[in-house]
C-alpha cells in the first residue's frame, strides 16, 4: 500500500488556517518543501485525503452514487437526505463544505510541489519524474471532482501561502484545459509500475490514460458545437483504446468472470484496477486508524437476528441496516437492469440468499410475524447450512409464505418503483457485494481494510464504446464489439450468444444501462447522469422516492463558509437555485 506516515503529519501541520479566512491549503514555509523529502511529503499528503476523506467513507459515496436512479436510502429513510434525496441541500451542509475544503487542499499540495520540483535534485531521476506525474494526475483528479460537483469555481494553479480574501470564477472549459494538460504531463512522466514497487496506491501510466479518457468524455458536455464534441469524443476514445490495446505493457487485464473483479483475495493486487485508493490491514498505517474503509457496511441488507441468523464474517456487518437508516439499497430500476438468467453480474455482485450459520434454529412466533409467515410454522426447524433468508429480485407468484425459510420478493420490498412502506420488508433486499470484507477484526466491526478500486479496465471499454457510438461518423460496429467484450465476460455459461447486442441497440440509454450494470456502486453514477444531461429525468423516472430533485441539482451549492470568508461574495456568487 501507499504508506501515509509522512503525509499524515503534514496534513495536521498544514491544516491550521483560520476558518475565518479563505485558505484552501495553508501550506507552511518554503524550507519544508525544499528537498526530495519535502516533495515526497507533499505528494503523500495529496494521497491522504483520497483515502482518509473520500474513498472509504460515506460522504463521497452519497455525492457520487446517491441522488441517482440506482440507489435509495434503506427503508426510504432520511440519513444524508441532502445528498441522497436533495432534501434540504443548501450551502451550510457539512459534507458539501468538507468535500470542497479537502479537494482544494489536495490541489494546493499539488500546486506547491509542481512549482518546486523542477529545481529540486532527487537521488533517483525516475522517481522525480514519477512524483511530477503523480502530482499532475492528482491535481487533475481533484479538479475533475471540483468542477463537476460545484461548476465554474476558483481555478488555482499556484500555491496558496497566505489567506486569499478574494476569489474569481473560471469557466468550466478552463478547468478541462488544465486537466487535460496535466494528464499529458502525467502520461509523459508516470512509470508503468509504481516507485517504490510496493506502493500500489500510487498513480501509474494506466491511471493517467484512464483518467484522460474519463475527463475528455466528460468535457463533451461543455462543448457547444458538434465539431468540438467530436474532437473530445476522439480524445476519449484514443486514450481508452490505448489502455485496451496495451494491456500487457500497462500490467492490466480483464478477469475472466465478474466475480473475480471484487473477490477479496484479488483486492490487494487487482489486475483490472487502473487506480486504487489503499487501506492497510495494519491500522496504525491508515490516516484514520480506527476508521479506514467502511464502505462494506453501506450496502448491507438486514439479516442478523432474524430466522436464527447471527452476524458473521461471511455475510458481513449489517450494523447500519440494523439501525434502519444508514445504508443504501438498490432501486427497483437497478435490479431490473439485470436479466440474471443470462447475465451473471447480478449473482456475482449481489447477495440474495443467507444460509443458517448456527447449528439449529426453531422458528419463533415473533420471527414468523416479522416475515408474515403462518403461525402454524412455530417450532419448525432449520439446521446449519439450510436456506434461512431469501431476499430476491424475482417476482414470486406461487405461495411464498408457507416455506421453510423466509422469502422476501421484489413486490414485498418495493411498491411499484417506490420502496415499500411495510417496515417488515423494506430493510430486506438484494445487497451489493462489491465491498464485502471478510477480513474484519470481528463480524460487527466497521473497520475495513480493503482497497477501493476507483477506476478499472472495464470502464475503458465503456468509454471507448460510448465515444465511438455517439461521435459523428463513429465506428458503431467497433463500439458494439467493445460492449460485447464485457457482455461475453458477464454471460452465464452457455448464454454468451444471448448476451451479445446488435449495433442498432447501441444508443445513449443502452450505454447508461450497461454502465449501471457494470459500474453500480463504484462512485461514478452521478457523474454519468450529469454529463449526459439525464440526472433530472432519470431520477424522476426511475427513483420516485426522490421527490425534491430539480434541474439545478447538477451542481452543488457553494459552501457558505467559503462565501463568508472572502470579501467579494456577491461578485463570486452562489450557484443557481441555492
Amino acid at each position: 500500500m501507499l504508506r501515509y506516515i509522512i503525509g499524515v503529519g503534514l496534513v495536521c501541520a498544514l491544516n491550521a488556517c483560520s476558518l475565518d479566512e479563505y485558505n484552501p491549503g495553508g501550506t507552511t514555509s518554503d524550507v519544508v518543501f525544499s528537498n526530495e523529502a519535502g516533495i515526497n511529503a507533499l505528494v503523500n499528503s495529496a494521497y491522504v485525503y483520497y483515502g482518509a476523506q473520500f474513498y472509504g467513507r460515506e460522504d463521497i459515496l452519497m455525492l457520487t452514487e446517491g441522488g441517482t436512479d440506482l440507489w435509495i436510502n434503506i427503508a426510504n429513510s432520511g440519513y444524508g437526505r441532502q445528498m441522497t434525496k436533495y432534501d434540504g441541500l443548501n450551502s451550510t451542509v457539512g459534507q458539501i463544505r468538507n468535500t470542497w475544503n479537502r479537494l482544494y487542499e489536495i490541489v494546493n499540495y499539488c500546486n506547491a510541489g509542481l512549482e518546486r520540483i523542477a529545481e529540486i535534485p532527487f537521488s533517483n531521476e525516475e522517481e522525480k519524474k514519477a512524483r511530477l506525474g503523480e502530482m499532475s494526475f492528482l491535481r487533475a483528479y481533484a479538479y475533475w471532482h471540483l468542477v463537476e460537483q460545484y461548476g465554474a469555481v476558483d481555478l488555482r494553479t499556484e500555491e496558496t501561502k497566505t489567506a486569499v480574501l478574494t476569489a474569481q470564477r473560471s469557466p468550466e472549459l478552463a478547468f478541462y484545459d488544465l486537466m487535460l494538460s496535466d494528464l499529458d504531463v502525467a502520461i509523459a512522466n508516470l512509470p508503468v509500475a509504481p516507485i517504490p514497487a510496493a506502493d500500489i496506491g500510487r498513480a501509474t501510466l494506466k491511471a493517467a490514460y484512464g483518467l484522460k479518457a474519463r475527463v475528455a468524455l466528460t468535457r463533451v458536455a461543455y462543448e457547444g458545437s458538434q465539431t468540438e464534441k467530436d474532437r473530445y469524443y476522439a480524445v476519449a476514445a484514443e486514450a481508452a483504446q490505448y489502455v485496451i490495446n496495451n494491456q500487457a505493457a500497462l500490467q492490466t487485464s480483464l478477469y475472466a468472470t465478474p466475480e473475480e473483479v471484487f473477490r477479496p483475495a484479488n483486492n490487494k493486487n487487482n489486475r483490472e484496477a487502473l487506480f486504487t485508493v489503499t487501506h492497510s490491514t495494519v491500522n496504525s498505517l491508515n490516516p484514520q486508524p480506527n476508521n479506514p474503509n467502511r464502505l462494506h457496511i453501506w450496502f448491507k441488507a438486514k439479516y442478523s437476528a432474524k430466522a436464527g441468523m447471527v452476524r458473521d464474517l461471511e455475510y458481513g456487518a449489517d450494523r447500519n441496516s440494523n439501525s434502519g437508516g444508514m445504508c443504501f439499497m438498490p432501486t427497483r430500476h437497478l435490479l431490473e437492469l439485470y436479466n440474471e438468467d443470462i447475465d451473471r453480474r447480478y449473482e456475482d455482485w449481489f447477495r440474495e440468499k443467507y444460509y443458517l450459520n448456527v447449528n439449529q434454529y426453531n422458528w419463533t412466533a415473533d420471527d414468523l410475524a416479522a416475515f408474515e409467515k403462518p403461525s402454524g410454522l412455530v417450532g419448525s426447524a432449520l439446521s446449519r447450512g439450510d436456506l434461512a433468508l431469501w431476499f430476491t429480485k424475482k417476482k414470486v407468484t406461487t405461495e411464498k409464505r408457507n416455506l421453510p425459510y423466509a422469502l422476501v420478493d421484489i413486490d414485498d420490498t418495493y411498491t411499484g418503483a417506490r420502496v415499500s412502506s411495510n417496515a417488515r420488508f423494506n430493510v430486506h433486499f438484494p445487497a451489493l457485494k462489491k465491498y464485502d470484507d471478510p477480513n474484519l477484526p470481528e463480524a460487527g466491526s466497521q473497520v475495513g481494510s480493503k482497497d477501493v478500486i476507483v477506476m478499472r479496465l472495464a470502464e475503458m471499454y465503456l468509454i471507448a464504446a460510448e465515444a465511438e457510438a455517439l461521435r459523428s461518423g463513429g465506428d458503431k460496429a467497433k463500439a458494439t464489439e467493445l460492449i460485447n467484450v464485457l457482455r461475453r465476460r458477464a454471460a452465464q455459461p452457455g448464454r454468451e450468444a444471448d448476451m451479445l447486442i446488435a449495433q442498432d441497440a447501441l444508443n445513449l440509454d443502452f450505454i447508461l444501462a450497461e454502465r449501471g450494470r457494470e459500474l453500480c456502486g463504484e462512485h461514478i453514477r452521478w457523474f454519468d447522469l450529469k454529463r449526459t444531461g439525464k440526472l433530472y429525468d432519470y431520477v424522476q423516472q426511475y427513483n420516485p422516492d426522490i421527490t425534491f430533485v430539480q434541474p439545478h441539482h447538477v451542481r452543488r451549492p457553494i459552501p457558505q463558509q467559503f462565501l463568508d470568508a472572502i470579501t467579494n461574495p456577491a461578485e463570486f456568487g452562489q450557484n443557481e437555485g441555492y
